[in-house]
């Protein structure tokens, strides 16, 4: 393992970004199904588990606007959801069973 060293020479300052976690994007991703009220996710990880689980969430009725640029999903679920999911959805991800 390698290791950074510091010498002091002041404090420190700067920003950095912290990108969004797919493990917390895909619980809120399946919450939004007990909302009909707009929902905007920012800081999403544009990876392919998110991607399928918003097709699942348009396969149940549920209308999404993925803006890739600002990393941003846009959730509206103005009419009653289906009940029943594709399993060919399902299986390619663990996090179906949310």
């Amino acid at each position: 393992m390698e290791k950074l060293i510091i010498n002091r020479s002041g404090p420190l300052s700067g920003n950095i970004s912290i990108s969004g976690s797919k493990n917390a994007t895909l619980p809120i991703l399946a919450a939004t199904i007990l909302s009909n009220k707009k929902i905007i996710l920012q800081n999403v990880p544009m990876v392919k588990d998110v991607f399928t689980m918003a097709n699942l969430l348009i396969s149940l009725g549920s209308k999404i606007k993925i803006i890739k640029n600002k990393n941003m999903i846009v959730i509206k679920n103005n009419k009653k959801l289906k009940t029943f999911a594709s399993y060919q959805l399902l299986k390619t991800m663990r996090a179906g069973v949310l």
